[in-house]
């Protein structure tokens, strides 16, 4: 029963990263640890010094992403919760509570961003400011060093 539950749930996971416009390609045995190392120290150059919030976030779900799955990811902005997801029997509680922090603020953001209408009199500018100074200042930082923290540097 346990072999069940468990492929099932494997399944369900698949399903959702395909359905979410995921690709996946089998790469050659012998070039695939290289390639593995050689995009983790791309991925860790690029979070590090990544400034933009929302940049951000798609780069370090994939560095998180390899580091859980020794699998390499390229996912499109709308995916990013899908493999939000998936990594969540993967990450230490603390990590995925940031990471679902961050996903959700930077996605309010993007909508204040896409409403904005241009009026000084609107608020919506002083609402994304408050968000945007809210992923540079606190969660931006900590999930950073949540990522690079349990990077496996080799």
């Amino acid at each position: 029963m346990f072999v069940l539950d468990f492929r099932i749930g494997w399944i369900i996971k698949v399903l959702t990263l395909f359905f979410s416009g995921l690709l996946f390609k089998k790469l050659d045995e012998r070039l695939e640890p290289l390639m593995l190392h050689s995009h983790r120290k791309d991925l860790i150059a690029q979070v590090s010094s990544e400034t933009d919030p929302v940049s951000f976030l798609p780069k370090v779900v994939a560095l998180l992403f390899l580091q859980a799955y020794n699998k390499a990811l390229q996912a499109p902005g709308g995916a990013v919760g899908a493999v939000i997801t998936v990594l969540k029997d993967k990450l230490p509680a603390s990590t995925f509570k940031v990471l679902t922090e961050y996903h959700a603020t930077t996605v309010k953001l993007l909508a204040l961003q896409d409403a904005a209408t241009g009026d000084e009199d609107d608020c919506t500018s002083d609402r994304m400011l408050e968000k945007k100074e809210d992923l540079e200042e606190r969660l931006m930082p900590e999930l950073k060093s949540l990522a690079l923290g349990t990077s496996k540097e080799q």
